[in-house]
């Protein structure tokens, strides 16, 4: 009940800091190019100084055992996605696919992970997220552009976040930790995350007008299978999972029912396709996660 609660109540105080984003957007100071800039400072500094801060801690064995057991729940937490996927929608709903497979992990995940379990629990994220660029730019890509060959593994291996993980590792495993204030200025850089993270997911909320967001029934539907169906069969799954690991499979849940990722607004603009709708799925589903999120969270506790 207490994670319940402190779910909600981090989602509270980030739709209020995704307010001023809206409202900056709507007055013109955060136009698309400078949501555009955000994002990338997001992507390329502040995420991947979040993850590295996670891995600055003493290496131990069950510490490492952690992450396996964390990054095999990811993978399972993703399989179950995609399948519930392709059984939901027809290989045309291309969209609406992607949507239902990739959560907002990075831009919510963290921050909540934080909020609840502190910022040393982001540590039994970072594989969900590992997973969440690997499938994007491979299983995703074939997704929204219905086309094997847009696979590119330059951009799998140059992406931040991934690069950053081969350092957070290293800085996990290696005896003598890097200088103190080294570790504070990346400490420091990694706490922009959460305001610029929500500061770009309001820009994006403003892209449509609010009242024609909810008009579009199909938005609904996309909503209740990302915030409800696939977070349900990953809470039944999970029951199976030792009790002992129940921190780590929370952490991943948090990943797994977060609402649809900015990507893919991102990817349907890309590949030719409504990319003002993959804005209105992202921005429904997030206000719909201020209810759900805590209540699949409540489940998983009755349940586990």
């Amino acid at each position: 009940m207490d994670s319940a609660i402190m779910i909600f109540y981090q989602i509270v105080r980030m739709f209020f800091m995704m307010a001023v984003g809206w409202v900056l957007a709507r007055r013109r100071t955060l136009d698309e190019q400078t949501t555009a800039r955000l994002s990338d400072i997001l992507l390329m500094v502040a995420t991947p100084c979040t993850l590295i801060t996670s891995f600055h801690q003493p290496f131990s064995s069950e510490k490492l055992s952690g992450l396996i057991i964390s990054f095999g729940l990811s993978v399972a937490a993703y399989l179950i996605a995609i399948v519930s996927a392709r059984l939901l929608f027809r290989s045309h709903k291309r969209i609406e696919h992607f949507s239902v497979v990739f959560s907002n992990a990075g831009f919510l995940g963290i921050p909540l992970v934080s909020g609840v379990f502190g910022a040393q629990a982001v540590f039994y994220l970072a594989p969900f997220i590992a997973c969440f660029y690997l499938f994007a730019w491979t299983y995703g890509v074939v997704v929204i552009s219905g086309d094997r060959r847009q696979i590119r593994l330059k951009k799998i291996l140059t992406n931040p976040c991934i690069l950053s993980l081969f350092l957070c590792i290293l800085v996990f495993l290696i005896p003598v930790k890097p200088w103190a204030p080294l570790m504070e200025a990346i400490s420091s850089l990694g706490s922009l995350n959460t305001p610029l993270a929500m500061l770009v997911l309001g820009a994006y909320m403003a892209k449509g007008r609010l009242l024609d967001m909810f008009r579009d029934r199909r938005v609904y539907y996309v909503s209740f299978c990302r915030l409800i169906v696939v977070p349900l069969l990953i809470v039944l799954l999970f029951a199976l999972v030792p009790v002992r690991f129940n921190e780590i499979r929370s952490i991943i849940l948090i990943g797994a029912a977060a609402p649809v990722g900015v990507l893919a607004p991102i990817f349907a603009q890309m590949f030719g396709l409504d990319s003002r709708y993959g804005a209105q799925i992202v921005s429904v589903s997030t206000i719909f996660s201020l209810f759900t999120m805590p209540l699949i969270l409540l489940l998983s506790q009755w349940l586990w």
